[in-house]
């Protein structure tokens, strides 16, 4: 059977002896009383810039006293190739972007970085410089589409 990222979770499931959540929640599982937030990548096929989670909600969850992991899996066909568990803490961000979706949400720009000696509080200090940026792009993006429409309608009158 060939492996896909429902058949992934539900593997993780039954090893943790944990149920899977809804897709709302932070964390695919629970290990521990800690999210682990699952992402399955297919060796096979050419995954352009996986969203990570949404900035606001990450944001929220770490400020709030909360810990989250990530467990990076990759697989061919039936068979996992190779697995990895990070906090997300541990991210750094010259790997990270946060991109125009929602409220924000982060992606891995390019291969995954892991600073095990980043502290949380370094995370969100960079998360929040990022999360600046990207509210200035988005800005100077709705002022132009702003000065367009705005235009069209005084032209249409």
């Amino acid at each position: 059977m060939t492996l896909n990222a429902e058949l992934i979770e539900q593997h993780y499931s039954e090893k943790y002896n944990t149920p899977t959540t809804s897709r709302k929640n932070i964390g695919d599982i629970y290990v521990d009383g800690i999210p682990w937030n699952i992402k399955s990548n297919n060796l096979d096929k050419q995954n352009y810039s996986p969203n990570l989670i949404s900035a606001d909600k990450l944001f929220d969850h770490l400020t709030s006293g909360n810990s989250l992991k990530f467990l990076f899996v990759d697989y061919r066909d039936d068979s996992i190739v190779n697995e990895r568990l990070v906090d997300v803490h541990h991210i750094s961000w010259k790997c990270l972007s946060i991109q125009c979706q929602g409220n924000g949400v982060i992606q891995i720009s390019s291969d995954l970085i892991v600073n095990e000696s980043q502290t949380k509080e370094e995370f969100l200090e960079e998360l929040r410089g990022a999360y600046v940026t990207y509210i200035d792009k988005q800005r100077v993006k709705l002022d132009k589409l702003s000065v367009k429409y705005t235009m069209e309608l005084l032209l249409s009158n």
